[in-house]
């Protein structure tokens, strides 16, 4: 399987749709691009935009501390 970056924290993920981030909980679609940083996505709770901020804070995109880096 191909790895992509993760949008939020850059951790490689597979590139597979609907694939959780294990580090920031971001939920992979293959469609991000599609989505301007402020846009929510129908499968996150939040914007792209968000969770990059939760991400600056040490914060998943859950509100929970980061787990040391993978």
């Amino acid at each position: 399987m191909e790895k992509v970056n993760c949008p939020i924290c850059g951790k490689l993920i597979d590139d597979d749709p609907y694939t959780d981030c294990p580090y920031c909980g971001w939920g992979y679609t293959g469609a991000e691009e599609a989505f301007e940083d402020d846009e929510r996505e129908p499968w996150n709770l939040m914007s792209k935009g968000e969770a990059k901020e939760l991400l600056k804070k040490g914060l998943n995109v859950w509100g929970e501390p980061l787990p040391k880096k993978l």
